[in-house]
């Protein structure tokens, strides 16, 4: 890997919504090798995740996290020009600034799978001895109670950890993980290979633990938002990850335009019967449209609204 150097900070929290990639896009063509820079916004930038992997596929490392209530930062930088599937592992935030060694060892001793649409990858509360790095498509992490109710956790995007808490502490799955794209590939590695290189590479050791810490974060959100926002709000913030940038009525990233009333219902933390009146009632202010029974369209604007001001 070559040295990483910073190359400046771009604060898009003064910028209007639709302002924001085209600054984004602009400081990363102009982006040398071994250069990284930092990207500061006030919401979880999924939208400009998602771009990036349609204009820039295999090109990019995206390292986030979450810092505090309504400040987020990114670090970017171009992916190494390496063959194979060393060239994934160097993309992904937990082994971008692994030794080269621990690149090494894992690539050699990782294994990868296919895994269809809506199959489970690892069920909940099992023993799995794996730390999944997710290749290609998307994931969710949903929690079952003895009722029957199933809470979403966290979606995991490509790059991300699967497995990362269980990894460290040698405990049981803390959720279902299940496939919610029509495909999906993941990299798994040997609990022991990890446990190894934790001990041996320093940086990646503090890299997992970022990682685990970020995960903290998002359930202890997940909590604030359960207990404090009505339903409408929490299924607007479901819907807004999804959301282009764009003014007005915008198509919608995709895996949102697949996604069943019950599934959003599930990811807002409510029922099905109350998912779907605050879609229709998000529909009627112009928020969202949909297309047979799905969302298509949303406006950010309309639909930032009722994140913040319910």
């Amino acid at each position: 890997m070559h040295p990483i150097t910073p190359a400046g900070s771009l604060d898009l929290r003064s910028l209007r919504t639709w302002e924001r990639h085209v600054q984004i896009f602009a400081a990363f063509d102009e982006l040398g090798d071994g250069r990284v820079l930092t990207v500061v916004t006030d919401h979880e930038p999924r939208p400009l995740r998602l771009e990036f992997e349609q204009r820039h596929p295999d090109e990019f490392v995206w390292d986030q996290r979450q810092l505090g209530i309504a400040r987020w930062e990114v670090s970017l930088r171009r992916a190494p020009p390496i063959p194979g599937r060393r060239a994934f592992l160097r993309r992904c935030a937990l082994l971008c600034d692994a030794t080269e060694e621990t690149a090494s060892e894992i690539d050699q001793r990782s294994t990868e799978r296919s895994f269809d649409a809506h199959e489970v990858i690892v069920e909940q509360d099992t023993q799995w001895p794996y730390l999944g790095l997710l290749r290609s498509g998307t994931l969710a992490a949903v929690v079952g109670s003895a009722n029957g109710r199933d809470r979403h956790l966290f979606d995991i995007l490509p790059g991300d950890t699967v497995g990362d808490i269980e990894t460290l502490d040698g405990g049981r799955t803390l959720a279902r993980i299940a496939v919610t794209s029509a495909l999906a590939h993941v990299v798994l590695i040997p609990r022991g290979i990890v446990l190894s290189a934790l001990l041996a590479d320093g940086v990646f050791a503090r890299k997992l633990a970022t990682i685990c810490a970020q995960r903290a974060r998002i359930l202890g959100a997940q909590f604030l938002s359960h207990v404090a926002q009505p339903a409408i709000s929490r299924v607007a913030a479901a819907i807004l990850p999804y959301a282009s940038p764009d003014v007005g009525l915008s198509p919608a990233f995709e895996p949102l335009q697949r996604m069943t009333q019950n599934q959003l219902a599930i990811v807002a933390g409510t029922a099905k019967e109350v998912a779907a009146r605050a879609i229709a009632e998000l529909e009627a202010a112009g928020a969202l449209h949909r297309t047979e029974g799905h969302i298509a369209r949303i406006d950010r604007a309309k639909l930032q609204t009722y994140v913040t001001e319910q």
